[in-house]
């Protein structure tokens, strides 16, 4: 749950003032182009658990094709690795580019990462990584480590695992962290060292997921790869995504509600297509959970995916793309944090005003719980914004619980749409500080109005700023004017408060009394007038006698 500016809530969040078989061999040659999308290439080794106990919690070792869907998302610009760790670590795959001459003996080091080893040393594991980054990375490579297992450090001695547990927690994770390799890590159970691999990714700036499914495998790397190579996406609703004319290529992760789902892609002209009649332009891989279709100049237009289950994603290979700041959140409940985004083409900030205009940015979340709601982004220098239309969106958000969140942005045009994914977790806050109750709902009708806005976090931004535009440092010389509060009743005093009941009570019996006596008055007097008429008529009945 998470706190968000006035004039947006949803039923549950608060507002405030300021989510594989064997036979998943994928084709490398058809993900190439995702991954152009990103920017960079990645220095990538996965340590893969060898212990004995995988093969009663991985039976049907998941983890290996797991690990082939991860290196065929990798592209040119990236290399990837393989280290087995059991008692120790075995490199079994040294820093290597995907390529024709390479891609069979990459997928092939995966299935070569047994179950039969009797320890799970996480310490040798993480060691001999951060080593083959050292020896084999090349300068300004993103290095990263992704670290699989099912079970907590054990190498046959309490006093050798509690030593071993502390270095890793210390030396090994200050060295990862000066190094800036992200260690993302993946627990296959709720048995595994769940504290210790939270703590690995959480330091580092990566992700820590919990896997017991090959589908939960199939989102878990999609959502690594995600964070990792930040592609630029187009969002698919009811199985629809709109593609424009500056999109050269489309490549779409279908996901399947059942294995014998039949999934087929239908054109803007309605034309029906599947793996068997795609054609030339086409590429796609069929397999048990999803499947991959990478469109080459892809026609204009509204496609529509048909025969769907679960999150579908379309990463694009296009000269326009959606940019954000804060890359990597890193948040602790109760916290406020400026999230700013902006589209660029050709690498330059894009701010025609003709295109802007019709352009809607907003962002969807999803909380721990899978449960979503979208919010607006604003470019009129408030709620978080430092400068009004200059073609940067934002919008201040607060989150209340802690746990691992999904923040979709996404830009709607008239004629076309981006996306970006990210995942981050949210922290708990230290023992014994408490996060900021609710603000009371006041019960008093109170005219809904929007607050002054509150100064951005200071962050790193891709885009370069004109020069007149204001440090963000700048709106705090300025104390914001206070929003009006509510009108409030005076107190009154419990001694007054008796002195009026008891003089309201005199005035209301004085004037009963009043009433009673006028009352008793007008029929005293009518009384005496009937007495003295009949007093006449006797004198009268006298005289005629």
């Amino acid at each position: 749950m998470y706190r968000m500016l006035p004039g947006h809530s949803a039923a549950g969040y608060r507002r405030s003032p300021h989510r594989y078989p064997a036979a998943l061999l994928l084709l490398i040659a058809a993900l190439l182009p995702v991954v152009a999308t990103a920017g960079g290439g990645v220095d990538a080794v996965l340590l893969m658990d060898s212990s004995g106990s995988m093969a009663k919690n991985d039976p049907d070792k998941l983890r290996v094709p797991a690990a082939k869907m991860f290196m065929s998302l990798l592209g040119e610009q990236d290399r990837i690795g393989l280290i087995s760790f059991s008692d120790n670590g075995y490199p079994v795959l040294h820093l290597t580019a995907p390529g024709p001459d390479h891609n069979a003996r990459i997928l092939a080091a995966a299935d070569k990462v047994s179950s039969r080893g009797v320890y799970t040393n996480l310490h040798a594991a993480l060691e001999k990584g951060l080593a083959m980054l050292e020896k084999e990375g090349q300068a300004g490579q993103e290095k990263m480590l992704v670290l699989m297992s099912d079970g907590k450090m054990d190498v046959g001695d309490t006093d050798e695992d509690w030593a071993l547990t502390r270095k890793l927690r210390g030396e090994l994770l200050q060295a990862a962290k000066e190094s800036g390799v992200k260690v993302y890590t993946i627990a296959f159970t709720e048995a595994s060292d769940m504290d210790l691999l939270k703590e690995l990714a959480n330091e580092t700036g990566a992700l820590f997921k919990l896997a017991r499914s090959d589908q939960d495998l199939h989102e878990v790397f999609s959502a690594i790869f995600e964070s990792a190579k930040d592609p630029d996406m187009l969002p698919i609703e009811g199985g629809e995504f709109v593609v424009d004319d500056s999109i050269e290529e489309v490549t779409i992760v279908a996901s399947k509600e059942r294995e014998d789902v039949r999934i087929y892609l239908q054109s803007p002209q309605g034309r029906k297509l599947d793996s068997d009649t795609a054609g030339e332009n086409v590429k796609w891989f069929v397999s048990h959970h999803f499947d991959m279709i990478t469109l080459k100049k892809p026609e204009p237009g509204t496609w529509k995916l048909l025969y769907t289950g679960g999150r579908n994603r379309a990463y694009i290979v296009t000269n326009m793309s959606l940019n954000h700041n804060p890359q990597n959140p890193s948040l602790e409940v109760g916290k406020d944090m400026v999230l700013e985004t902006w589209l660029e083409q050709d690498g330059k900030l894009l701010d025609r005003e003709a295109v802007l205009t019709n352009t809607r940015f907003e962002m969807e979340i999803e909380d721990p719980n899978g449960n979503s709601v979208r919010f607006d982004l604003f470019d009129r220098g408030e709620y978080g914004d430092r400068k009004p239309a200059d073609g940067i969106y934002s919008n201040t958000l607060s989150y209340e619980n802690p746990g691992d969140y999904r923040l979709s942005i996404i830009a709607k045009g008239e004629t076309f749409e981006r996306q970006k994914t990210v995942h981050f977790e949210v922290a708990a806050p230290p023992p014994g500080l408490e996060p900021p109750a609710p603000e009371p709902a006041s019960t008093e009708p109170v005219a809904e109005k929007a607050p002054e806005p509150i100064p951005p976090a200071e962050v790193e931004s891709a885009v370069e700023e004109p020069a007149e535009a204001p440090p963000a440092a700048e709106p705090e010389a300025a104390e914001p004017e206070p929003a009006p509060e509510p009108a409030k009743k005076k107190g009154i005093s419990l001694g007054l408060a008796i002195g009026v009941f008891i003089g309201i009570n005199l005035l209301l019996g004085g004037i009963g009394f009043a009433v009673w006596w006028f009352l008793k008055k007008r029929k005293t007097a009518a009384a005496a007038a009937d007495t003295e008429d009949e007093e006449d008529g006797d004198d009268e009945e006298e005289s005629a006698g």
